[in-house]
């Protein structure tokens, strides 16, 4: 099968985050004028289906799964393909060596494996930042919309939940630090689901500004995380995925350990797990903290291991769909392909369905 202009291919995400994974792949589609198009109902028929999570039904006849964030499904590490399997797609993408790593562990497992295999690409959504003019122009495009200057030292606060008055907090430390403070929550609007952290956001981003509305840039949530790399010293945040994509620049990431987190107002409240990347430190020492590493730029080695092909992610996805089009067992002799540690059987599907 080649992609033809009769073809109908379809990237599936529920929001703008899942799309900014998509829109790299799109990029190089356009440049082969090759038709395709977005869409949130995941039910809709399709030759070519990019997902990155499981539908109801798969209705697309050939279809591709990704993950949907780095740190997706951290609590289940390392076989994530237990509660979200991937064995009803035809090939799956993963972002690096350490994911690369979990899914041998877990390969055992027929869930974790698709029909044709799992490949070991990189991140799509981060290929900008190692494109010299691309950055360049997107930069200049979001210094429109916001005047951040980044020759001054800029805090990013970026949390999966705003609760207990934590922007606040922050807000605090980083005006008697005298640093600039940027707020990037991920909620795009008022939704049922979320309402309590809506109005904790909403109240939150109203004291901030209050209190320290001189240095504050409040970023709209839709916004591309990963352009903010090219502008902060550090992030400060609770359990969020923003620590993995931060290391795409070398930008540490500060984590309050002692910091509660609750989901809505009758959910639970725990303390916050940062995630293992992270510098965890507690409240009392958040000043102190952010002062010792605003200012280190270091190059970190687990940047290699988190993603693999910076740069170039896209271009090999292209790459290995087509040559999957032509000749579907020609993928596995890419250099890309993950070879499962043993073959599943019968027998241990069986076992599996009882663990």
């Amino acid at each position: 099968m080649k992609i033809t202009k009769d073809n109908k291919i379809t990237f599936f995400y529920n929001n703008k985050h899942e799309k900014y994974i998509f829109d790299p792949i799109s990029e190089i589609f356009k440049q082969k004028k090759i038709n395709f198009t977005f869409s949130k109902n995941h039910d809709l028929r399709s030759d070519i289906g990019f997902y990155c999570r499981k539908p109801k039904n798969i209705n697309s006849k050939t279809s591709v799964i990704f993950l949907g964030g780095i740190d997706q499904g951290r609590v289940t590490w390392p076989n994530i393909w237990r509660e979200q399997p991937w064995n009803e797609f035809d090939i799956g993408f993963l972002p690096g060596d350490n994911w690369a790593k979990r899914w041998k562990q877990s390969s055992c497992d027929y869930r974790s494996q698709t029909k044709f295999g799992v490949f070991n690409v990189g991140w799509p959504k981060g290929d900008f930042l190692f494109n010299l003019k691309e950055n360049k122009n997107r930069i200049k495009q979001f210094k429109k919309r916001y005047k951040i200057n980044n020759n001054k030292i800029n805090i990013l606060y970026a949390p999966s939940f705003e609760c207990f008055d934590r922007q606040i907090e922050v807000a605090k430390v980083v005006k008697k630090l005298g640093f600039n403070l940027i707020i990037k929550h991920w909620l795009e609007k008022k939704e049922k689901k979320y309402k309590d952290l809506w109005d904790n956001i909403e109240r939150s981003n109203k004291k901030t500004l209050e209190i320290y509305k001189k240095k504050t840039t409040i970023i709209q949530p839709g916004e591309n995380f990963l352009i903010l790399l090219n502008f902060i010293n550090l992030i400060v945040t609770d359990e969020s995925s923003v620590a993995y994509e931060a290391l795409l620049k070398n930008i540490p990431t500060i984590s309050v350990k002692d910091w509660l987190i609750q989901r809505h107002k009758k959910g639970v409240t725990r303390y916050v797990k940062p995630a293992n990347i992270t510098i965890k430190t507690e409240k009392r020492f958040l000043g102190k903290t952010i002062l010792k590493h605003s200012k280190i730029r270091k190059d970190f080695k687990l940047k290699k291991k988190e993603f693999s092909h910076l740069g170039k992610s896209s271009k090999i996805v292209v790459e290995i769909l087509l040559s999957f089009l032509n000749d579907r067992k020609s993928v596995k002799k890419t250099k890309y392909y993950l070879k499962p540690k043993t073959q599943t059987n019968f027998f241990k599907k069986i076992e599996n369905l009882f663990k």
